[in-house]
Formats: C-alpha cells, structure tokens, sequence
C-alpha cells in the first residue's frame, strides 16, 4: 500500500509516499530503541524529491520535527481500527 500524504507545516507542503516496507523498517529500528533515527530515516525515506530539501531544513532547525512530523504521517498512514474481543 503507497498512499502519498501531504501535510501543511507552518507555510510549506510536504509530500510523502510511505511503502510498508519503509513503514516496518521504521518499527524495527523503534523496537530496538531508536526512536529518533527511526522517525528521521522513514521520512527522508519516503518523502519526494520536491519536500526533500524543505524537510531537510526543518528537522535541521527544529530538533523535534522529525519526530512531530512522523507521527502526523503515522496518523494518516495508518488509520485506526475497530477491534473487539469477543467472549
């Protein structure tokens, strides 16, 4: 599943274009503890070549953008489910 995802920070457009293997990449690398390299390497991942360089920049002055923009993705990416447990 490709979806491209595109979110509004401050002024700017960025698009993303998250694979599942990018996304379970990402959840292995949390799993292990890194949570900051996970957030930062999914997104220039899957971030297009038009959003790369604004990104860049963003996570560059802003310490915790990466991992704010991540969850932001996550959030489309990855929607909710209903799930209930019968008895």
């Amino acid at each position: 599943m490709t979806k491209s995802i595109v979110l509004t920070v401050g002024t700017t457009d960025l698009e993303f274009n998250p694979t599942p293997a990018e996304y379970d990449e990402a959840q292995n690398t949390i799993l292990s503890g890194d949570a900051s390299a996970a957030a930062h390497n999914f997104l220039m991942s899957c971030v297009s070549e038009g959003s790369k360089d604004a990104l860049r920049e963003m996570t560059n002055e802003n310490a915790g953008a990466a991992m704010q923009i991540y969850g932001a993705v996550l959030k489309e990416y990855t929607p909710k489910l209903v799930i209930s447990v019968k008895k």
